[in-house]
This record gives structure tokens, C-alpha cells and sequence, in this order.
């Protein structure tokens, strides 16, 4: 298997934070406004391209001949890899080959030559991000799967795997100072509702969101694992995190009174302990325990049942140490409100075909 196993973490923020940052900022035309998938339904479909300076992605509008999945895949193929425009170009470096690409029920499979390995950590995460995103477009396609001569592509010893709409998510007006990675431990109920068992995520996020909210946003996406049970429903907001003297006060909307689903097994206790002792264990404070509000107030007992006048401290007796921990690593994460998704999913096609001149050029600026 073919390894790239480069100390390049820092290059990898860069190139994401600044090449990724402005994809989505300073755009005003309601045609703008759309998202990728909004885009291709009206048969026009976002190529990504790369700055002259190499340094972030530029996204033109290309309106589709095209009507077939197979003459669309090829068709947007050749705009990614062709262009004779004098402010940007291709994300794929010359010399770096384009050996096939496989469809399956729902991913698409690049298979690039063996020099995709000798790239900078620059390029390489703009060309991933670039193809990704112009990929994901197509209808019905949900991962992009990248190899080496037919070989899964490794980097820093994890294989990259399967790319999705949630791998690349724009930090719109930070610094490259202002990211850092994180090792999060977080907690989900089994199968049963009786026990917790540890996922780990490595997350790559924005200093200004602290801990404790990002522990509390991946809680809300939910596990990984498909054997646990998420723990709230996804419209579930973070009023707000404080700590003070060794206590983290949480404040929710009501949704988090909500069952996640009807036969939901977890005992609301258990729920609760799951976030303390994901906050707990996850903190770069020393937290002692976690209380919990809900709009504000302490009154509301949790999904009836618990009373949320006291403090919850971690409890080991809840663990089930024989689980299995999942680790998710590469997200890269904002949780501000100015945040946006790059890429979209699927989309339907239209007839016609032009470039689109007057899109301007994204870039990032103050880096």
C-alpha cells in the first residue's frame, strides 16, 4: 500500500484554512446564494479551480451538455482538468495522471498515477478538496474515494477512505493561527440504553468555539459507531457553555427535551451523563462536574424525569470499558454561524453548455 506518511499537519491547516475560507464569502448574486446541489438542479454545475498563486479555490459555473451520468462525469472531468483561463487553473498538477474513475452505487473512485505521492501538502489538499467538491455534485453520488495505482490513499498513517459533503467545511474570516486539532472524548449510550462507550474524534476546529461546545456539537451529530445511540435530535442548540469555579453550566433550548426517536431505550439520567462525562474527560479545564439549564432556567425537569438542580459529576460505573472506541479524524470544523458547508451533494442535469466569466475569483486574504 502506498503511504504518504509526511509530518504535514500544519500544512494541512493552512491549505484548508486559507485555500477553503473565502469559497463562499463576498458573494452577493442570488445565483451566488445557491448551493452546488441547488446549482446542478438547474443544470449548471461549480468546477473548482486553483488560484495562480496557489493558494486557494476559485469556482466557475459550467452549464451542462450532458443529460446521461456517464456523459456528465466525463464532462465535468474535462472542465476540472482543462481550462486555458489566465487567473487560475486546474487543481491537478501537471504530471500528476488521472489512471481511471470507477462508479459504484453511490461513490465515485479517482485513481491517480504514482505521483500524486510526491506532492506538497498544499497541493495535494487543494486538488482533494477541488475534485471533491465538483464531484459530489453529480446525482446520486454521496462519497469520493481517492487511490494511488489502485491503492488506498494514506496520509500521516490513515487511510483517507471515503469523502463526503462533511469533510470540508469553510472557516470563513480566521487566521491560520486561530486553528488547532483536538482529541475529543465523547460518550453514546449501547444498544440498550444501560451503558456509555467512548468514541474518539480527532477535530480540527476554530479557537474561538471552546471545548465544551465543540464536545457538545459532535454529541449532537451523533456516533459513528452504529451499534450506539445518539443522544438528542439534531435541532437541538447550545444556548451557551460557562465555567466557573470547576463547574461547566450548559444551557439548551427545549428541543433537548425531545426523544431522539419513539423507542428510545436511554434512560434520561444516562443521557445527561453521557455529556458530562464527555465534558469532563474532553476539557482542557479542570472540570469537576456539569449542570444543565434549559432556556435559561434549572426548573424544567429533563424529558420529565430528572431534576436538573444538582451538579453531575463523571461516573466510571457508567462506562463500559469493553466498547469499542471509533476514531474519526480530518473534520475540519467551525462552528460559527458564518460557517458553510463547500460541497453539496447530488443534483440533476440540464442541456447547454457555457462558461460562466463574471464569477469572481475567490481568494484569501490577510494570511
Amino acid at each position: 500500500m502506498y503511504r504518504v506518511i509526511r509530518k504535514r499537519f500544519i500544512y494541512f491547516l493552512l491549505a484548508v484554512s486559507v485555500a477553503l475560507c473565502a469559497l463562499l464569502s463576498g458573494c452577493s448574486s442570488t445565483e451566488d446564494a445557491m448551493t452546488d446541489d441547488e446549482s446542478a438542479a438547474n443544470g449548471i454545475y461549480r468546477i473548482y479551480y486553483v488560484n495562480l498563486d496557489e493558494t486557494a479555490l476559485v469556482r466557475r459555473d459550467h452549464k451542462a451538455v450532458s443529460e446521461d451520468f456517464e456523459g456528465l462525469l466525463s464532462e465535468l472531468l474535462e472542465a476540472f482538468t482543462t481550462t486555458d483561463s489566465t487567473q487560475y487553473h486546474s487543481a491537478l498538477p501537471s504530471g500528476v495522471k488521472i489512471n481511471s474513475v470507477t462508479t459504484g452505487i453511490s461513490e465515485i473512485t479517482v485513481d491517480f498515477s504514482a505521483e500524486y505521492l510526491s506532492l506538497d501538502s498544499i497541493t495535494e489538499i487543494l486538488l482533494r478538496s477541488a475534485l471533491v467538491n465538483t464531484l459530489l455534485q453529480l446525482r446520486g453520488v454521496e462519497t469520493i474515494r481517492f487511490t494511488v495505482d489502485s491503492q488506498s490513499l494514506v496520509i500521516d498513517d490513515a487511510d483517507v477512505g471515503a469523502m463526503t459533503r462533511d469533510s470540508f467545511v469553510i472557516p470563513v474570516g480566521d487566521s491560520i493561527n486561530s486553528y488547532r486539532t483536538e482529541t475529543l472524548t465523547l460518550y453514546f449510550p449501547n444498544a440498550d440504553g444501560s451503558k456509555l462507550i467512548q468514541e474518539i474524534r480527532t477535530i480540527y476546529y476554530s479557537t474561538n468555539v471552546n471545548t465544551e461546545r465543540m464536545v457538545i456539537e459532535q454529541l449532537i451529530k451523533g456516533p459513528v459507531n452504529p451499534n450506539l445511540i445518539t443522544i438528542t435530535t439534531p435541532n437541538v442548540l447550545l444556548r451557551g457553555t460557562e465555567i466557573k469555579g470547576g463547574i461547566c453550566t450548559v444551557d439548551f433550548n427545549e428541543e433537548v427535551n425531545s426523544n431522539p426517536f419513539a423507542d428510545n431505550p436511554t434512560d434520561p439520567e444516562v443521557v445527561l451523563y453521557a455529556i458530562a462525562n464527555s465534558i469532563i474527560d474532553s476539557s482542557e479545564e479542570e472540570i469537576d462536574g456539569v449542570r444543565f439549564l434549559i432556556e435559561g432556567s434549572m426548573d424544567t425537569r429533563f424529558r420529565g424525569e430528572v431534576n436538573l438542580d444538582q451538579t453531575f459529576e463523571r461516573s466510571a460505573d457508567l462506562i463500559d470499558t469493553s466498547g469499542i472506541s471509533v476514531q474519526k479524524e480530518g473534520t475540519i470544523v467551525d462552528e460559527e454561524k458564518d460557517s458553510a458547508a463547500v460541497s453539496s451533494g447530488s443534483g440533476s442535469a440540464a442541456p447547454g453548455a457555457e462558461e460562466n466569466p463574471d464569477e469572481e475569483e475567490t481568494e484569501a486574504s490577510g494570511r
